[in-house]
């Protein structure tokens, strides 16, 4: 059967006709060309514009600098726990290792301006204690889920009250579960059949079109608990530029969105509740509202361990080549590289890894502290040669639980192994540690682990000891493994200028990265857009060591909003069972980085995923323009333009 489609042609007088019937048109009428604004309005729009700002005298921000203002937080030792910094990567010769932290409750009416030096740099900014200033609505997943089916009256949304669609990340295929189980899997866990945890995510429940009318009250909490409303509100912000679009104007999507998804304190390889490596095209700011740990019964624990190791297995064969069986060879790859990344963790995954949630005290946190690893340290201190696995050693210290075990590839370690069980404390001075995040790491060089432990953390007043004279690298790490047993989500966001290396990074090694039904990436259209890659602790190093460039990582506290600007490519892991909302904005200090972004996704394929957002950033900057000139000439009224 061949369809024929009539030719579409303009007139004769260059008009053109309302297509034929069979392309969708009426095929008798004339197209007329309209615009959405006057004759010349943009142009005068600019002309107005620039005289307004011809006198202004701007300051000139000398962005090679770090922030004065933390610089001298830094410099002055406040390194506890209640900085308004904290530190979140270990680049040498940077001034940006160190995020802005403000606490909520300490925000002065200038904490705006302090805000703007470090968003106009294109770093995030992480606000603590955000929900502390709100009126105490509960964000427990029941007490959502009741009011939401409170507003569920109307026969359109009875089937949202049932049952709901959420991903599954062990092979990232869309599941449809009860919603009730889904909640009853978020408070007490879920596993398959061969007793792996089974991480679900529902995303943007309810529907952000939705969430103000299904969740009324909880819409207007998370709106008004969000700092920096100038930037964040989202109808009357006006440093917002997605507020001045016309009433009756398309508006893009900006939410606000929930993210609820079960989560798991280590890092599993396989199946781990993450977002994967994204760019945003807009601003986004992201609440951690609620947070559950979930119990792992110990016979779980036991098969998680032997699943571990198969797992480690088939990487081993599937990155670096098939072992040869009788000589026990392998083929591609060094036999040294293989020990480092993959032996290690089939064989210290026989150890008592698994985080036990139920057993959390602060002598357990105080035994963690003890165990101090910098990778940036990999690079300055003298690194050990090995000749052979065997001599290779680890120590596995997890999130919680007092029973912190060496795991060894050296009968050797044995003793050493049971001298840590039985003091509990690790004051050798010839440990191979690593951190709890960072399980699949080998450090192969010497350290000295020191107490480290902030007045918060000890049930003390802060103010209470003198701090120490000097931030030390090893008390920030310190303060971040005091982290890791309460956090509910690790971020990893990479800076802008490191794009470009970020991106031949991925290229060139897609394929060990896996996706749907757990395959290995075979291709990718855009590294970053397709959101299919998560860079786990080992890529991480890989990308250090290959093209010297690190994320900022940091841990997501419940109560914390964490601000990321557009462009900076970014992923999460969740440790816990977790509920964030996020709300999208549009920056005047990142105008110029959307229009790019969205010039690059025009460049994708027509049905990739990236391209389902639409921004409309230059209409949406023009119309900012005009309410900007109209305040201005209200305000100074001598004013002519």
């Amino acid at each position: 059967m061949s369809c024929h489609f009539p030719d579409w042609k303009a007139n004769t007088d260059g008009s053109i006709p309302c297509p034929p019937k069979e392309r969708g048109g009426c095929g008798t009428a004339k197209l007329e060309l309209r615009r959405n604004f006057k004759a010349n309005w943009v142009m005068k729009l600019l002309q107005n514009a620039e005289d307004l700002t011809s006198n202004c005298k701007f300051q000139n921000v000398d962005y090679s600098q770090g922030c004065s203002t933390c610089q001298s937080n830094i410099s002055g030792g406040n390194n506890n726990i209640v900085s308004n910094v904290r530190l979140a990567a270990f680049r040498e010769k940077s001034n940006d290792n160190f995020l802005f932290c403000p606490d909520a409750f300490d925000m002065a009416n200038d904490e705006t301006n302090h805000f703007q030096i470090h968003w106009m740099r294109g770093e995030p900014v992480i606000v603590r204690n955000v929900l502390d200033k709100t009126s105490g609505l509960s964000w427990e997943p029941m007490v959502m889920w009741r009011a939401f089916r409170e507003t569920g009256g109307n026969v359109k949304f009875k089937d949202e009250t049932r049952s709901v669609k959420a991903i599954d990340c062990l092979d990232w295929c869309e599941v449809e579960i009860n919603i009730h189980q889904f909640f009853m899997g978020y408070l007490e866990g879920r596993m398959h059949k061969d007793s792996w945890p089974e991480m679900l995510k529902l995303k943007d429940w309810p529907s952000s079109t939705l969430f103000e009318e299904r969740l009324p009250r909880h819409n207007a909490e998370f709106i008004a608990a969000l700092p920096y409303s100038d930037y964040t509100d989202p109808k009357l912000g006006p440093l917002n530029l997605a507020t001045r679009l016309p009433d009756d104007s398309l508006k893009p999507d900006l939410g606000p969105k929930t993210y609820i998804a079960y989560g798991f304190p280590e890092e599993l390889g396989r199946g781990d509740s993450v977002t994967k490596l994204h760019c945003d095209m807009s601003d986004a700011v992201n609440l951690l509202t609620h947070t559950t740990r979930v119990k792992i019964a110990p016979w779980q624990h036991k098969n998680i361990r032997k699943i571990l190791n198969k797992h480690a297995i088939e990487d081993l064969h599937e990155l670096y080549g098939r072992i040869d069986e009788a000589g026990g060879r392998l083929r591609g790859q060094s036999l040294k590289r293989t020990c480092e990344h993959e032996i290690m963790v089939a064989e210290c995954m026989k150890g008592e890894n698994i985080v036990d949630n139920d057993r959390t005290s602060v002598s357990t946190e105080s035994e963690y502290t003890n165990v101090q690893m910098l990778e940036h340290q990999r690079n300055k201190m003298k690194q050990s040669n090995f000749s052979r696995c065997g001599d290779i050693c680890e120590t596995d210290s997890f999130l919680e639980g007092n029973d912190t075990r060496m795991q060894c590839l050296n009968k050797q370690c044995s003793e050493l192994e049971e001298s840590s069980l039985q003091s509990n404390l690790y004051d050798k001075k010839n440990l191979f540690t690593e951190t709890a995040d960072q399980k699949s790491r080998t450090f192969d060089f010497d350290v000295k682990a020191d107490k480290y432990l902030s007045a918060k953390d000890q049930g003390e007043d802060p103010g209470s000891k003198e701090s120490s004279p000097e931030p030390s690298r090893d008390s920030h790490e310190s303060k971040k493994r005091l982290e890791v047993a309460h956090g509910g989500a690790v971020w990893d966001i990479f800076r802008r200028q490191d794009v470009p290396k970020l991106i031949k990074y991925l290229e060139k090694h897609k394929e060990e990265f896996h996706h749907i039904k757990n395959l290995p990436v075979k291709s990718v259209v855009h590294p970053i857009h397709d959101q299919t890659l998560f860079l786990n602790e080992r890529h991480k190093k890989q990308l250090k060591e290959e093209f010297n460039i690190e994320p900022w990582t940091f841990e997501q506290y419940l109560g914390e909003a964490v601000f990321i600007p557009a462009g900076c490519p970014h992923q999460v892991r969740n440790r816990q069972s977790c509920i964030k909302v996020a709300l999208d904005f549009v920056s005047p200090e990142n105008v110029e980085e959307c229009i790019r972004l969205t010039e690059e996704f025009r460049l994708l394929p027509k049905k990739h995923r990236a391209k389902e957002d639409k921004l409309e950033v230059k209409k949406m900057t023009l119309y900012a323009v005009s309410w900007a000139l109209r305040e201005a000439k209200s305000l100074l009224p001598n004013l002519e333009l």
